[in-house]
């Protein structure tokens, strides 16, 4: 599949590629939330051409180090930042969106608050033995990227989501799974196999099957909080860029 605006995909980190039924998406790079509407808009475009034969979606995320929100990277634009909250909120929820549409978030390495965000936004998720999921930017004024908060709170309760959201201390896999954010831990050499193995099983059933059982379990409630986590973010993180406070 050629992925619309390829040139500003690859500058935001995202690799897309569909092989029948399974489409994959490849993101990678260090958090930066310069590039958040850029990658928005490659991952919104690339979710929004996937025609109806596909039926499981791979988020493959890749960490290579997360930057602090003040080290040296792309310019955060206070004007682009409304249209780049919102860019970045259209693409989660166009990925949790189709029910038909089964996702796996595949996450090795280390990620921050971009890489969270797809993560707890996915259906499904398989983590390598040694991932982490990381956030430096409450410390440096900034909400964690929306989308995130309310997703992470559905599935292990406000206390916990409030500890990661406040403190940023690193979620390694070994407790996400006693948490029950992650459905495998497997060891990094292992991640292929056991994506394979899990897609296999999800297009063994039938469509309508899955239709209906994503249907039934999934929460409905985190899409509309996003809502609310979106506007704070921005408000927040335009806050932030003020010198004078």
């Amino acid at each position: 599949m050629a992925v619309p605006a390829a040139a500003a995909a690859a500058a935001a980190g995202l690799r897309a590629e569909v092989t029948g039924p399974v489409a994959t998406f490849t993101v990678r790079g260090e958090e930066d939330p310069g590039v958040l509407g850029m990658l928005g808009t490659a991952l919104g475009d690339a979710l929004r051409r996937l025609t109806g034969e596909v039926r499981v979606a791979v988020i493959r995320v890749e960490g290579a180090g997360v930057r602090p929100p003040d080290a040296p990277g792309h310019p955060i634009d206070p004007d682009g930042l409304a249209d780049g909250c919102r860019a970045w909120q259209d693409a989660l929820a166009r990925l949790a969106a189709r029910a038909d549409l089964v996702s796996v978030a595949a996450v090795s390495g280390s990620t921050g608050d971009v890489g969270t965000a797809l993560a707890v936004t996915c259906d499904l998720r398989v983590f390598t033995a040694d991932a982490v999921l990381c956030s430096g930017y409450a410390a440096g004024g900034l909400m964690p990227v929306p989308g995130g908060l309310a997703r992470l709170a559905a599935l292990v309760g406000w206390p916990g989501a409030l500890d990661i959201g406040l403190t940023g201390r690193p979620l390694g896999a070994a407790e996400a799974g006693r948490l029950g954010l992650v459905q495998r831990v497997v060891p990094a050499a292992r991640l292929d196999d056991e994506l394979a193995a899990l897609v296999t099983a999800l297009l063994a059933t039938p469509r309508a099957v899955s239709a209906e059982v994503k249907a039934l379990v999934r929460p409905t409630r985190p899409g509309i909080a996003a809502d609310a986590e979106s506007e704070a973010w921005e408000r927040l993180a335009a806050g932030s860029l003020d010198p004078a406070g």
